[in-house]
């Protein structure tokens, strides 16, 4: 199963069928991605969107994640905390 970062609030899109997902990146800056809402997988309550691990800082332990398309922020690409994601990830060797 693909990574997946917790999302933090999830409202209604522009039609019916779609979803606006955020989620606060590391820095505090809150982030929107609008998706078909059976793109967002449920877990014990919490909504989960799918994405890409890019690499993990071994000094922060940060985690750089990519969306699957663009934010409404414009970002592709956003630094979160680890706990942010559903399962751990390695650090990168």
């Amino acid at each position: 199963m693909a990574q997946q970062v917790k999302c933090e609030s999830v409202s209604q899109g522009l039609r019916d069928s779609e979803v606006v997902a955020s989620f606060h990146d590391y820095f505090g800056k809150r982030h929107f991605i609008r998706v078909e809402s059976d793109f967002l997988s449920t877990e014990n309550g919490v909504r989960l969107l799918p994405i890409g691990v890019v690499t993990v800082d071994k000094k922060t332990g940060l985690v750089l994640i990519e969306f699957p398309h663009e934010a409404e922020t414009g970002a592709n690409r956003v630094w979160v905390k680890p706990e942010q994601l559903d399962e751990p990830v390695e650090a990168f060797a």
